[in-house]
């Protein structure tokens, strides 16, 4: 077993917390999506994309802007005014406590419209063709961040100022510890919305949505606002992504990463069980940041390029979660709507006596 020194365990802990939190708010999201409501979301990437490319370029402009800053913000002097902005934020916590608010709201924000956008022609379409129609909106954006300038200079992508400058050594402490707060604050509307009338009528539209529309539910428009409110929660990953990076890059945001995975976590962890998905979390990024950090110890050893050892890994673990677990580690619980004094009054028959 490779064993990695005190510093890059450090490193790695560090990492290890922003990750997590990163792809459990993802996941989260996904799990709302697919796991509650039954929509088979393939473009996860898009509204995180979008987020992270559309926050970054007005948060530098916003930063500029705020600091009297003038200059070609997302062109070739974009790296220049990032770093020259930083300098000026490390004495004005106000400013960069406003700019990552204003990051974050646009994140969501974007998020929130491009899921509107690509779900809205499709709404009505079946979960395979909703799912095609969402993973070729993805590739799509991308191309279109790729050659479109204005937004983040292409494919160059562009830098933003640190906006936890004033933390000093602890600037990204900052930033994932702000990360970390977002996925809890996730994870509880999670487990609150299920648990409500909503989290059964999401049930039951993705049981039977025959019988839903029966009983009197709007699925159609209950299905597009599921998605925009995961969008939204994607899109403000992808921001919050931009601020721990300092950087956004149309390159970085490849459908393996951000739209397979999650649905990896999401089937190993259990669908719709908010607790599997972040013990799936937690075991993927685990493994992942582990990976990561020692693959390359094992070029001599392995008899394939190193490259491609956390995709068999995954891989292989998926097949095995599939074969002997389909429903995950943790699988879905049954919803109790009744306590067991009403449950007993509905069964009771008019003579007193109960049903066996």
């Amino acid at each position: 077993m490779v064993f990695l020194g005190i510093a890059d365990w450090s490193t790695f802990l560090s990492g290890l917390l922003a990750f997590f939190a990163l792809y459990l708010i993802i996941s989260i999201s996904l799990n709302i999506e697919m796991g509650y409501a039954g929509i088979p979301n393939f473009g996860k990437v898009l509204y995180f994309m979008g987020g992270a490319a559309f926050s970054g370029s007005v948060a530098i402009r916003a930063a500029a802007w705020i600091m009297h800053i003038s200059g070609n913000v997302v062109g070739l002097d974009n790296f220049l005014i990032a770093g020259k902005l930083t300098s000026m934020l490390q004495s004005d916590i106000p400013a960069s406590l406003a700019l990552i608010a204003i990051t974050v709201a646009v994140g969501g924000a974007v998020g929130g419209v491009l899921g509107y956008i690509s779900i809205f022609p499709a709404i009505r379409l079946r979960e395979d063709y909703l799912a095609m129609l969402l993973l070729g909106s993805a590739a799509f954006f991308q191309i279109f961040l790729g050659n479109y300038t204005p937004i983040i200079n292409g494919t160059l992508g562009i830098g933003i100022p640190n906006f936890f400058a004033w933390a000093g050594s602890y600037s990204t402490v900052g930033a994932t510890l702000l990360i970390a707060a977002f996925a809890v604050v996730v994870y509880v509307y999670a487990e609150r919305l299920v648990r409500s009338p909503l989290g059964r009528t999401l049930r039951a539209l993705r049981d039977n949505e025959a019988a839903a529309e029966a009983l009197g539910k709007d699925t159609v428009a209950i299905r597009r606002n599921v998605l925009i409110i995961a969008s939204i929660i994607t899109g403000v990953a992808g921001a919050l992504y931009t601020i721990y990076t300092g950087d956004t890059n149309p390159a970085i945001y490849d459908r393996v990463t951000w739209t397979f995975w999650p649905w990896l976590i999401v089937i190993l962890g259990g669908v719709a069980s908010n607790s599997g998905v972040a013990l799936g979390t937690f075991v993927f990024v685990f493994l992942l940041q582990y990976i990561d950090a020692t693959k390359f110890y094992l070029q001599n050893v392995l008899p394939f390029d190193v490259t491609w050892l956390e995709y068999l890994l995954f891989g292989s673990l998926l097949i095995v979660v599939l074969l002997l677990r389909p429903q995950g580690v943790l699988p879905e619980k049954p919803s109790h709507t009744l306590a067991k004094s009403e449950i007993s009054k509905i069964i009771e028959r008019p003579d007193g006596e109960k049903e066996g």
